[in-house]
């Protein structure tokens, strides 16, 4: 029987393997200097008590722009200047005008925390706090309000007014907003008033390139593992992998987590290519079952019908010369039209049935082939990209979940 203290006791292969958790904050951003630099001028003005501007940064995931901004509030609040106060968000939590509004005066009223009070109430807090004692002969306070995936949030123009107005109903003091996306062309679906607020500040966060991934990845295996157990060509090989997939540093540091674990799980020392390779896959598979989750309802039912055909042994499937089981178009239709009528739903048409299909194979869920040789017309043939019992499973827990 194994007990903990054998387990903790068992030199693995890692020495901080938090180094390479997408939380973890390092002391420097590598290739990201000049983006840090250009949002330390952007909000400077607080520490001379003037407002900042606002400003809005974007880019694709695992670029740098949370970790970037993050590192410039370190170096606001290592200046301890007691009139300028930051407030950080998610907003895929924080996705509505209200929500955003309370958690910023939660910050230095902890009682606001609690539901109940009314969005005037809120407002007015706000703007109190700001300008501090009537009485004294203080300068306000001046707040840098960062929304992380701001593209999330239900009401944002309403927002952008809000704080807006708020900056012209103060009598001392600023709100400036720190709009952070991942999404190039999130911007456009705003309001011109509020894109020309948000906007006053522009920061596009270009992806990494396979050079500056290795620099990234030699920095944190350093850390992150024993020494001598990663192998330069799997490092090369991650970051490679990384590269195309939009220059996603995250994705890099994920690809090396996973491929210590692999190491680790089987009793190995050292990671190479072999492990990369298996991490990717495992990632990929992640990404593809994260996807299935969240499509819609009949583009589910369609995959589930897929699932339900590759799992039936009686089916008369085809079978390709490399072992591929595929299946025929117009059984699959068949399927799904059954399946969506027993979950008390009207199927869609066989045009719509056709566009769903072509989606499925543009997000790499499924894969076509023209039917060829020894097959009567000419027909479409389907198979799964990934396993027919995990893809039932997660649709279970979302179109059957009642």
């Amino acid at each position: 029987m194994p007990s903990f203290d054998e387990i903790l006791a068992g030199k693995g292969v890692f020495s901080d393997r938090e180094v390479l958790s997408p939380h973890y904050l390092p002391e420097s951003l590598l290739y990201r200097e000049d983006e840090i630099r250009r949002i330390m001028v952007a909000v400077s003005p607080v520490l001379q008590q003037r407002k900042a501007k606002n400003l809005f940064i974007y880019g694709k995931t695992g670029t740098g722009k949370t970790s970037s901004v993050k590192q410039v509030l370190e170096k606001i609040e290592e200046r301890k200047e007691d009139h300028v106060h930051a407030v950080y968000m998610n907003c895929r939590v924080y996705d509505s005008r209200y929500k955003i509004l309370q958690r910023v005066i939660t910050a230095f009223k902890p009682s606001f925390a609690k539901t109940g009070h009314s969005f005037t109430v809120l407002y007015e807090e706000l703007l109190d706090w700001i300008e501090g004692p009537k009485n004294k002969d203080t300068t306000g306070k001046h707040v840098l309000v960062i929304l992380d995936e701001i593209d999330f949030i239900s009401d944002l123009d309403n927002l952008i007014y809000t704080l807006t107005r708020a900056n012209d109903d103060l009598g001392k003091g600023s709100v400036s907003v720190i709009g952070i996306s991942n999404r190039v062309n999130f911007k456009n679906r705003l309001d011109p008033r509020s894109k020309s607020s948000l906007c006053e500040e522009e920061i596009v966060f270009q992806p990494y390139n396979a050079a500056q991934l290795q620099g990234i990845l030699r920095n944190r295996c350093e850390t992150a593992f024993e020494k001598g157990v990663v192998n330069d060509s799997a490092i090369n090989l991650a970051a490679a992998i990384a590269a195309s997939e939009n220059g996603d540093a995250r994705y890099a540091l994920s690809l090396m987590l996973r491929a210590g674990e692999l190491v680790e799980r089987r009793d190995a020392k050292t990671i190479v290519d072999a492990q990369v390779e298996e991490a990717r896959k495992a990632a990929d598979e992640d990404k593809a079952f994260e996807v299935v989750g969240t499509l819609p309802e009949h583009q589910q039912l369609l995959l589930y019908a897929l699932a339900t055909l590759a799992q039936d042994v009686h089916y008369k499937k085809l079978v390709e010369d490399g072992g591929e089981k595929l299946y025929f178009s117009g059984e699959i239709y068949e399927r799904y039209a059954s399946l969506t009528k027993k979950a008390g739903k009207q199927p869609r048409t066989s045009r719509w049935y056709r566009e769903y299909l072509s989606e499925l194979e543009m997000l790499g869920l499924i894969n076509t082939v023209q039917s060829g040789k020894g097959i009567r017309g000419h027909t479409t043939l389907v198979r799964l990209a990934y396993d027919a019992d995990k893809i039932k499973k997660i649709i279970e827990k979302t179109v059957f979940a009642e």
